[in-house]
């Protein structure tokens, strides 16, 4: 998928390395993501997104408009008029612009039953998309720094050092389980893990 997230990177004057220390990426996926050899999850799309502050369109080359400020009531109006003829999308807001658009909905009823009625029902329909997106994004957010972190754990694990009393498995061993848990799926992998947390740990003497 053909993206924007070198060109925005490079802006910022950022490495790949420290983007990816940013946004809790390896930096060698996070470079499959900028060349499109991989393609990065919707929600992890939208977190990017957010760090450059720009839509999910922009980023990925669908329009050349990187947002739609607001910075007064009529630019609220214009936008909600836009949505509601289609004219563009919430994908075409940043979620920074799309968070402030809610806030000044929520702020602004009276003036938009009084003056604008026929867009009072986008209007609320926007702002329970923008509570339904946070909560979606902050559970992407969190079930994917779980892995990031799991990830960082068995690296360290794997890493030779005098230091490491890790006695498991080595690489290769770890790659195979996880071709093998490919194989037979998940439930099954499950079913092992939990017969191995149950095995006694070996003692010095079982050596």
């Amino acid at each position: 998928m053909k993206n924007r997230i070198g060109e925005l990177r490079r802006e910022k004057g950022l490495t790949l390395k420290q983007l990816g220390k940013i946004l809790s990426i390896k930096d060698n996926a996070l470079s499959q993501y900028e060349t499109g050899k991989r393609n990065p999850q919707l929600g992890l799309l939208q977190e990017i997104a957010n760090f450059f502050k720009v839509s999910i369109e922009y980023l990925t080359y669908d329009t050349d408009k990187r947002d739609f400020p607001i910075n007064s009531d009529s630019d609220a109006i214009k936008i909600l008029k836009n949505i509601k003829s289609k004219k563009i999308s919430v994908f075409n807001l940043s979620s920074e612009t799309y968070l402030i658009l809610a806030i000044w909905i929520i702020e602004n009823q009276s003036l938009l039953k009084k003056d604008y009625p026929e867009l009072f029902d986008t209007a609320v329909y926007l702002v329970h998309d923008v509570e339904s997106e946070v909560k979606v994004l902050n559970w992407f957010k969190s079930d994917r720094l779980k892995e990031y972190d799991a990830l960082n754990q068995i690296e360290s694990l794997l890493m030779y050092n005098e230091d490491n009393k890790y006695s498991g498995a080595n690489a290769s061993e770890t790659l195979e389980f996880l071709k093998q848990s490919d194989r037979i799926g998940s439930e099954k992998t499950r079913e092992i893990l939990k017969i191995m947390k149950n095995t006694p740990t070996l003692s010095d003497d079982d050596d």
